[in-house]
């Protein structure tokens, strides 16, 4: 009759320590797919998805390519004819038709003013902040009062519901 109580209280006491060892591990995986969820909710991956754009200013500035990943927004230009281009890091807005504005993060191709870099046909590219996936244009604006300022970009309403992310 002991060895009955004993077991009984033995599997009680198994299936009690089993129940608690398991309750955790279920509460991890599930947390841990819901912030997976949470993380995946956007259009944009780590993967860039990318659309072609040929939007000009005065002939000379072309913006020819948007990408946007989870972490960034990066925009390629060139010049059409010999230019001394500069970014102006402090006078630059890139915003988008939902009123967000996003901060510079780099250039690449193309020096910070006031060092400039003489090119024709070169590719360079500015990166932003990550652009919200419901914008659908976009602003990016050189000031026209920053410092080193000659003739700065100007590329309104820079229309993105045509594009074919690829």
């Amino acid at each position: 009759m002991k060895g009955i109580v004993y077991l009984t209280w033995f599997m009680i006491g198994s299936g009690l320590f089993f129940f608690a060892c398991s309750s955790p591990s279920t509460q991890v995986a599930e947390n841990q797919s819901t912030e997976t969820e949470v993380v995946t909710k956007r259009n944009w991956s780590m993967n860039p998805k990318c659309c072609e754009l040929k939007a000009e200013f005065l002939g000379v500035v072309v913006l020819d390519q948007i990408c946007i990943t989870d972490s960034e927004t990066k925009l390629k230009l060139h010049t059409k004819d010999w230019k001394r281009v500069c970014v102006l890091k402090e006078g630059m807005v890139f915003r988008d038709d939902l009123g967000t504005h996003y901060s510079f993060l780099k250039s690449e191709g193309v020096d910070l003013c006031p060092k400039r870099t003489k090119m024709k046909d070169t590719s360079f590219y500015l990166s932003f902040e990550s652009m919200s996936n419901l914008a659908t244009s976009f602003d990016l604006i050189e000031d026209k009062n920053a410092k080193h300022a000659h003739k700065p970009w100007v590329f309104e309403k820079v229309d993105l519901m045509n594009c074919q992310w690829k």
